[in-house]
């Protein structure tokens, strides 16, 4: 029968073969969906109680929980990590974290776990960034929350471990900055035989995200506006997709096209004549692969890297268009309300960080204007 708890969450108790069983869930809805996964692994003698299951068991029914309650670009993002915290050896024995009995977890484990990633390297031979350490020690701690709400632990062995002081300097400043006058011309001088030159000059000059603009379809460029409706996302298994929502619900909004901006769609439109004879579908989108195909954002950094190679300037990620378009309008003068809005930042202080960041690096000069008028 439902119990509403007085903490908020829903428990649902139910009895097969004589033998009770307990689900909860923070919505009469997520609990229902726990009730059923958990009468179907009884029904197929998949279920394991408390004190056998161990931490991948565990894993595996919040997973499937988690399905119908948030996007496949989560479940992928939360999949992947995952798998490097199961497969992480925290001890000389190589004891692998996931193989640890859920109840027998300690705080220690957690640390050890915590120790061994900032001790590991990549496929590629780079370390794991304090970023995604923090993120994976994160997504342990949501494990036991959900273990604990489900009883099935007394504490979360998580709790109390602080996350690792960053170490890189911050996106905003390498891959995420702000390319200089002198770095942009140099940038669109070296990329004008690219097949992205128009993608790159519409988010230079828009503001968009790369996966914004890989969503963009004809329909939405109209009444001299180009409305922003979707955003490409990825289902839980990795494939591209275009989604049906902005990335939040401020990122659905109208941009008035500029002379930049129509002349980046009009080059596009050339591009995909050439290369697919297009017809122009007005469900179609605008900004696509080399092959066609949706667009592909590591492939538009790949391109990215190469093109800053041959201009000989510093490695920038494509959302580097987007802040430069942010220190641009700021620097010309733009409210920075209005960048809110051109954005589709859902928080003020999103804006203001980029606004305080962009003064930063100008107020010697804006100093250097004041005149006291002391003589």
């Amino acid at each position: 029968m439902p119990k509403k708890r007085k903490d908020g969450y829903v428990k649902i108790s139910f009895t097969v073969n004589g033998t009770r069983y307990y689900v909860y869930g923070r919505t009469m809805q997520e609990a229902r969906e726990k009730e059923r996964l958990k009468r179907q692994q009884i029904a197929e003698g998949l279920y394991i109680n408390g004190r056998g299951l161990t931490v991948d068991g565990f894993y595996a029914r919040w997973y499937e929980s988690r399905k119908d309650v948030v996007s496949g670009q989560t479940l992928k993002t939360n999949r992947g990590l995952y798998k490097v915290i199961s497969d992480m050896a925290i001890d000389k024995a190589g004891t692998k974290f996931g193989k640890l009995k859920l109840i027998d977890v300690e705080r220690q484990n957690v640390l050890d776990l915590q120790a061994a990633l900032k001790a590991a390297e990549k496929k590629d031979g780079k370390p794991y960034s304090t970023r995604t350490i923090n993120d994976m020690i994160a997504l342990v701690r949501q494990l036991f929350d959900i273990a604990k709400i489900d009883h099935l632990v007394q504490w979360n062995p998580a709790d109390g471990v602080k996350s690792l002081k960053r170490t890189e300097p911050k996106a905003r400043d390498t891959l995420h900055r702000a390319l200089t006058v002198e770095e942009t011309k140099a940038f669109f001088d070296a990329a004008a035989v690219s097949w992205y030159y128009p993608l790159f000059l519409f988010m230079i000059s828009s503001g968009c995200r790369v996966g914004e603009a890989g969503a963009l379809k004809f329909s939405n460029v109209r009444d001299g506006k180009v409305y922003i409706k979707a955003t490409v996302t990825r289902d839980e298994y990795g494939g591209r997709i275009i989604g049906d929502t902005t990335k939040t619900a401020a990122g659905e909004r109208a941009i008035p096209i500029t002379k930049d901006i129509q002349a980046a769609i009009d080059a596009q439109k050339e591009l995909n004549n050439i290369a697919f004879g297009d017809v122009i579908d007005l469900n179609g989108t605008i900004f696509k692969s080399l092959n066609g195909c949706i667009l592909n954002e590591g492939k538009v950094n790949d391109n990215i890297r190469r093109i800053c190679d041959k201009a000989g300037i510093d490695r920038f990620s494509s959302h580097a268009f987007r802040d430069t378009f942010a220190t641009r309008a700021l620097e010309s003068g733009m409210p920075p309300k209005t960048l809110q809005e051109i954005l589709g930042h859902s928080d003020f202080g999103m804006t203001m960080n980029v606004y305080a960041h962009v003064m930063e690096t100008t107020k010697a000069e804006e100093m250097e204007r004041v005149d006291v008028k002391i003589r």
